[in-house]
């Protein structure tokens, strides 16, 4: 795809011994605003194999318009299981695992953790730990949209086509409760650290009415979004930092103690603390495996 230049696009480019790419970003729509955290189109070819992906609280939808790449299903035994179209990873409690070997050319759309429910038109409950071929949501005919973005002219028709198509398929009868809207809100204000009891009695539901409420229109339990948040303010720490002690970033984050901190960094990244910080990193969002 040719460079173009517009006034919603940032074109970034990464060169280092972990490779060569170009990370393109779009401004969404204010129609998309309260859905969509980020759009992005990435390009080029890494020098490592494999990759891990953190949980970020937020969703994914991700089209490949380039070679095959792969996700990596745990084993034993291991799986590689080709991506070649379009595909949806729901929220994460836990890494993903990746690998490029030939080169990508993949665009995405970042959806906040409200944003999924009203363009996909379904409860989320089931979908969360999940990545999904589209297909298997919507039918073969969301494969016609992968086939109109390789027709497009630039990038920044490609951008304008997803929104189009996405500003399409809102549903307003699948639009996302005030109380988890507002929840959700709350949850990442506070770094995951807000009592959930305490989330509950506020939104007037008992805590097991707004928890079905979340599992239906998140994916994830207002318990575990926080439990994500609360990892999200840990690394961001440890990145602002050259060092913070262990019992420290622990308190800080709302863990109960160093133990606690470190069964946690090994639930959502499968690295103690120690060892994540160490392995290089492609973006804020990812690290080398190998």
């Amino acid at each position: 795809m040719r460079p173009t230049q517009h006034p919603r696009l940032q074109i970034a480019i990464h060169d280092s011994p972990l490779g060569r790419w170009s990370i393109t970003m779009w401004r969404p729509s204010p129609a998309l605003a309260d859905l969509v955290a980020s759009m992005w189109f990435g390009e080029g070819q890494v020098s490592y194999v494999r990759d891990r992906i953190l949980p970020s609280a937020q969703s994914q939808l991700l089209i490949n318009l380039g070679p095959t790449q792969y996700r990596i299903e745990p084993g034993p035994p291991e799986r590689r299981v080709p991506f070649v179209d379009i595909w949806y990873s729901a929220l994460h409690q836990g890494p993903i695992d990746t690998e490029a070997p030939h080169g990508s050319a993949l665009l995405g759309i970042a959806f906040k953790a409200t944003g999924a429910y009203p363009w996909l038109g379904q409860e989320l409950a089931g979908l969360s730990d999940r990545i999904i071929a589209l297909a298997d949501a919507l039918g073969d005919g969301v494969l016609r949209l992968r086939e109109r973005l390789l027709n497009c002219k630039d990038v920044a028709a490609q951008f304008e086509l997803v929104e189009s198509w996405l500003l399409a398929r809102l549903n307003p009868r699948c639009s996302t409760h005030p109380a988890v809207r507002w929840a959700v809100t709350r949850i990442a204000a506070s770094g995951g650290q807000i009592d959930v009891a305490t989330l509950a009695r506020l939104t007037g539901y008992t805590r097991k009415h707004l928890s079905e409420l979340f599992e239906r229109q998140i994916g994830l339990t207002p318990k575990a979004l926080a439990r994500v948040h609360r990892f999200k303010d840990a690394l961001t720490l440890l990145a602002a930092s050259d060092h913070v002690p262990w019992s420290q970033l622990a308190a800080e984050c709302g863990y109960y103690d160093q133990s606690h901190l470190v069964r946690e960094f090994r639930a959502f990244s499968g690295y103690a603390p120690g060892e994540l910080l160490r392995r290089a990193k492609p973006d804020s969002g990812s690290v080398v495996v190998r």
